[in-house]
């Protein structure tokens, strides 16, 4: 480490006092929307009281300079061995944990993450016996960097249940090229878009509504849940707003950080008909395509998702948006609509102790079997 570092960890007491913590290091961070105060602030008002979440401080002299919400949650892998977790702003417990949380790492100066949270670690690692492992979703490569030379510092053992792929849009690209965006697309994206904007121009004019009030935005949010739950239950999958408190955060959040224009909710239509809805945030330049909505019929080529998105990115390029980012996952209408990509990963920093140890070594065995089967078929 650089420089000497204070950690605590202790229960938040006042909210009020910790939010005004986060704000004051919020404006010195680069932090995503999901290291906000719309959204922790949220997140913590929202949940039960049976949870009981911890502000995880570090400073240096009389200056914070990181913040994080850690939350204790005792599990079981494989539903027999027991296994204490703690999770940076998530709870371990999945109905609670729908909302998915993505862009995290612990909320600091950006030139000092390696060291703020080399602290946080030893810190955590010599003062907490409860957990046998840390939880932090949805890193970037380079806080994923910061956060595995810190893990390997203090002797934790990671572990990468998930990765995905994050594409996006990069807006300032686009604006650089000499042609317009649609332009910029392949060709097969180009004549699917094109295509499927003259199906919908046949119904009537093509328009993107951007709701313009708190009431509005909460009746976008509404009609956006009735489309997605449609979609979703036709397949057989119980959807997002089955939820009961994803819902009910998602309306606190809408009306928390819609005034402050950190949320936008739009209506992309053909005449008097929806094609769908888009629930998106709003940070720093960036956009995040979050949730959606939309009206499929029997003609696939009309492609509602496709479009939409391609309306919203036209009218936050000419807002001056930075990024326009469909977050982790995989999706036909990602990768064809952003022109970059990178990688998300789900982290699991290990205790080394034995169970652990044995825990990792059979996991790369498994994968090590998983690799020759792979080799030996594609041999055969």
């Amino acid at each position: 480490m650089t420089a000497p570092y204070q950690v605590s960890c202790n229960e938040i007491a006042d909210l009020s006092d910790f939010g005004n913590a986060w704000q004051e290091l919020e404006a010195r961070s680069n932090a995503s929307f999901f290291q906000s105060w719309c959204w922790i602030g949220t997140w913590l008002t929202s949940l039960p009281p049976s949870f009981t979440p911890m502000a995880l401080r570090i400073s240096r002299g009389d200056q914070l300079a990181g913040l994080g919400v850690l939350m204790f949650h005792a599990g079981k892998r494989h539903r027999i061995m027991p296994v204490g977790r703690l999770l940076l702003n998530e709870t371990g417990d999945p109905h609670h944990d729908r909302l998915t949380l993505e862009y995290g790492g612990i909320l600091c100066d950006e030139t000092e993450r390696s060291g703020i949270t080399e602290a946080a670690f030893r810190w955590l690692e010599a003062n907490d016996p409860s957990w046998s492992e840390l939880c932090l979703s949805g890193l970037l490569p380079d806080t994923l960097s910061d956060i595995s030379k810190a893990a390997d510092a203090v002797g934790l053992m990671p572990w990468v249940p998930d990765l995905k792929p994050c594409d996006y849009v990069d807006l300032g690209e686009v604006r650089a090229g000499k042609d317009d965006y649609l332009s910029q697309l392949s060709r097969n994206t180009r004549q699917q878009l094109r295509k499927a904007l003259r199906l919908y121009e046949a119904d009537g004019p093509i328009t993107l509504t951007a709701a313009e009030s708190l009431d509005e935005a909460h009746q976008f949010l509404a009609e956006l849940a009735v489309l997605h739950q449609s979609y979703w239950v036709a397949r057989g999958e119980s959807g997002s707003f089955s939820n009961e408190y994803f819902t009910r955060f998602h309306k606190a959040l809408v009306t928390a950080g819609f005034p402050d224009g950190k949320i936008q909710l739009l209506r992309a239509s053909a005449g008097d008909q929806a094609i769908g809805y888009l629930y998106n945030f709003v940070h720093d330049g960036y956009v995040y395509g979050y949730q959606s909505g939309f009206c499929y019929d029997e003609d696939p080529k009309r492609k509602p998702g496709l479009v939409a998105h391609y309306l919203a990115i036209e009218r936050n390029l000419e807002q001056g948006a930075r990024i326009y980012d469909f977050m982790a996952g995989y999706g036909q209408h990602k990768r064809s609509l952003g022109n970059a990509t990178q990688d998300m990963t789900w982290l699991v920093l290990q205790r080394d102790i034995l169970k652990n140890r044995l825990e990792q070594r059979l996991r790369s065995f498994k994968q090590q079997l998983a690799e020759r089967k792979k080799a030996q078929k594609q041999a055969d």
